[in-house]
């Protein structure tokens, strides 16, 4: 019985001591970190500090004396320029054109003819012919010849023609019942030159008539040119001639 009990309490015994090393290795090592961390904590610049902070080194009297200059640098201004530039350019050499001279028209008047168109034409309605009513189909030309002063030239004669091949010839004096009738009108006077020109065609058409006073064939006067009013009211156009010398 008593051998029996000795064999378990050696077996025992030799445990703890195993186990006891190890604790008392363990707390060494945290007491050696533990005072590792206090110096760190108290002067981070020890030499076993992995990561010591990051030292400025103050320069000293002596130091920034040396740094300092003896004699400030010399400031050179800039170049100055005048206050306003103006570039002068050479002007380019340009072709004079003389213009050519432009013909200036002249007039000349030429001879004063024979005769001429005293006033405008006038239009009015014929009342010549009794038994013709106004505004049927009668339309004509008549008028006078005057000197210059306002005396009757007669015998002179007159060419009417229009656009249409027609062409009739008259004498002042032919129509010397005119001077009652239309005298007033045209200034007419005792003795009357007065001539007159059927036309051969209705007062309720409009055309073209030319006038003009001839001798010998050769017109001694302006052609009057005038148009019929195609209103037989106005059948009637009196165109007044005056003999200019």
């Amino acid at each position: 019985m008593e051998m029996d009990w000795e064999e378990p309490v050696e077996e025992k015994k030799q445990g703890m001591g195993a186990g006891g090393v190890g604790a008392v290795l363990f707390i060494v090592m945290t007491m050696i970190v533990a005072l590792c961390y206090v110096t760190i904590f108290i002067n981070p610049h020890v030499p076993f500090n992995p990561f010591p902070p990051f030292q400025v080194t103050i320069p000293t009297a002596a130091v920034v004396a040396a740094m300092t200059p003896t004699t400030p640098p010399t400031f050179t201004p800039p170049p100055t320029f005048p206050p306003t530039w103006t570039p002068t350019t050479t002007p380019t050499p340009t072709m004079t054109r003389t213009p050519r001279p432009t013909a200036t028209p002249t007039y000349t008047p030429g001879p004063v003819p024979p005769f001429s168109l005293y006033w405008d034409p006038i239009y009015t309605s014929q009342r010549l012919y009794a038994n013709q009513k106004p505004g049927e189909w009668w339309t004509g030309v008549a008028g006078e010849i005057t000197d210059r002063k306002g005396k009757p030239v007669p015998d002179e004669i007159v060419r009417i023609w229009d656009d249409r091949g027609h062409a009739w010839e008259t004498k002042s004096g032919d129509a010397s019942e005119y001077g009652d009738k239309y005298g007033s009108a045209m200034g007419g006077h005792g003795t009357y030159a007065w001539w007159e020109q059927f036309l051969f065609d209705s007062c309720q058409n409009s055309f073209p008539i030319h006038v003009q006073v001839i001798r010998n064939g050769k017109g001694v006067s302006p052609v009057v040119n005038v148009t019929t009013t195609g209103d037989c009211s106005k059948n009637l156009i009196l165109i007044h001639f005056r003999k200019n010398y």
